[in-house]
């Protein structure tokens, strides 16, 4: 539970009841890192520290714009605990468009946790994020969606730690999230596996991609957000709960391709697919088939990979299921 002494987040700081925001730069063993958006909502009552994140990947809009809505609309009068929130936390993949990594050293910033403070950027950046941010929360939130060559189907993530009532609360803040489907399991090298590691409930949100971020995605992932909110004590009032309960896919299995040229899926994100399904095919320029992958599980299409261009060991799309892949 958050305490009433100030809330110091890098160069910023907030006392109870009030709100600060500001550019947090990082630096580590020397080196510029990155320069964070930054806020902190410390409320006026006692409550829940909540840490979220936003823009771990870069061209991830519709995250972006719905913690930005949320936080920056919160009254600390109004708040229990504290929220602090990474507003964008991968500022240059953000200001470079790019997919996937930051181009710093372009390594993908969501396989870096918990990070290593005498490693490349992303490394650090992790690192700090993990201390810095992280640590010290009683829960942990981090938003996304699909990336810019990315479609996908919303959903929720979480990862049981073996502690009961850790695995507990983050189920139940992903319910009140609200989203289509709800996934369990590990993502080694996440931000929700490095707060799993440190015995904080953990929700991944998933909602919108493509590189846009219309009205209806945004509303739908800082409704999820406010609700988890309000699931967590932090605010008392919250979106009423979607109409569906979310389905639970416990098992996932990625496709990548094996070889680069176009891609021509023939699944839509969203669409059941039974093992041994073909999903698309890869390319040459001149139509010759490269691959033509195959559904190793059943399981729902959760992302896919809408880009034409297509490389060798990318991401084809994301399929998750009820049962294991045998």
């Amino acid at each position: 539970m958050s305490n009433r002494e100030p809330i110091v987040v890098g160069s910023i700081a907030a006392a109870p009841g009030e709100r600060a925001t500001g550019l947090v730069q990082v630096h580590l063993g020397g080196e510029h890192v990155a320069v964070l958006p930054i806020a902190i909502i410390h409320g006026a009552r006692p409550g829940p520290r909540v840490a979220v994140t936003a823009g771990i990947h870069g061209a991830e809009y519709v995250s972006i714009a719905a913690l930005r809505e949320v936080v920056l609309g919160l009254d600390p009068a109004q708040v229990s605990g504290s929220v602090v929130a990474v507003l964008t936390a991968n500022p240059s993949a953000f200001a470079a468009r790019s997919i996937y990594v930051n181009p710093m050293d372009h390594l993908n910033l969501n396989r870096q946790f918990p990070g290593d403070p005498a490693g490349s950027p992303s490394q650090r950046l992790a690192h700090w994020l993990t201390t810095h941010v992280i640590a010290g929360s009683d829960v942990f939130v981090d938003m996304h969606c699909g990336d810019m060559n990315e479609a996908l189907v919303s959903f929720a993530g979480i990862e049981n730690t073996g502690d009961a009532a850790v695995d507990a609360r983050s189920r139940a803040l992903a319910d009140a999230y609200g989203l289509r489907y709800l996934l369990i399991g590990p993502s080694p090298g996440t931000t929700t596996t490095a707060a799993a590691a440190l015995g904080i409930s953990a929700v991944l949100g998933e909602v919108g991609g493509q590189g846009r971020w219309p009205a209806e995605d945004v509303a739908l992932h800082a409704a999820g957000f406010r609700r988890l909110l309000k699931a967590a004590g932090v605010v008392e009032t919250a979106p009423d709960q979607p109409w569906h309960q979310s389905q639970v896919l416990p098992y996932e299995s990625w496709m990548r391709a094996t070889a680069t040229g176009y891609w021509h899926p023939a699944v839509e994100v969203g669409q059941a697919v039974a093992a041994g399904t073909s999903v698309g095919e890869v390319r040459d320029a001149f139509g010759a088939v490269l691959e033509r992958p195959a559904a190793p599980v059943d399981g729902v299409v959760i992302f896919l990979v809408t880009s034409l261009a297509m490389n060798a060991g990318d991401p084809l799309l994301a399929l998750a299921g009820e049962e294991p892949p045998k």
